[in-house]
């Protein structure tokens, strides 16, 4: 399979394939970038990359890196983080909504949280994801706190 430039005004977007070599793969930097793309209202081709087959031309196209990375106005972009920067600074309002936080620290936090729950999400070793308090049902934490304000309670089990 060949990797191939897009030519009607789409952006190409280079994904980590799944299991089965052809389908999107899981991976949570892939999928970020399909919601700030989705989000922004940007038309995006995605073109899955088989990690263990890797086409020729995707090493000419970006060098040491792996997926995921795009093309936009003829330039590679091969970090989540610079990706989403660049596309807030190139596809601004009003055209495009603003998605960036309004202060540069929360971006920062926020990255930090991503790429936590990305390791762990990610993390092959289950035993070292042991969190005690995360297996407590979340009723027993929000419930009471909800019901004491005299906040309707809906649940769906």
């Amino acid at each position: 399979k060949t990797i191939r430039q897009s030519t009607n005004n789409q952006v190409p977007n280079y994904c980590q394939a799944g299991g089965d070599g052809e389908s999107i793969g899981n991976c949570p930097f892939s999928q970020r970038l399909f919601m700030i793309l989705w989000l922004k209202g940007v038309i995006f081709n995605v073109t899955t990359v088989d990690l263990k087959r890797k086409p020729a031309d995707l090493q000419s196209l970006a060098p040491g890196t792996n997926p995921p990375f795009l093309t936009f106005n003829g330039e590679v972009k091969t970090d989540v983080n610079k990706i989403e920067e660049y596309l807030e600074e190139k596809l601004v309002p009003p055209r495009y909504p603003k998605l960036a936080a309004k202060y540069p620290e929360s971006n920062s936090a926020g990255n930090d949280v991503f790429a936590k729950f990305s390791a762990y999400i990610k993390n092959t070793r289950k035993d070292t994801n042991e969190i005690p308090y995360i297996h407590h049902p979340l009723s027993e934490e929000v419930l009471p706190q909800l019901s004491a304000k005299g906040l309707p309670l809906i649940l769906r089990l």
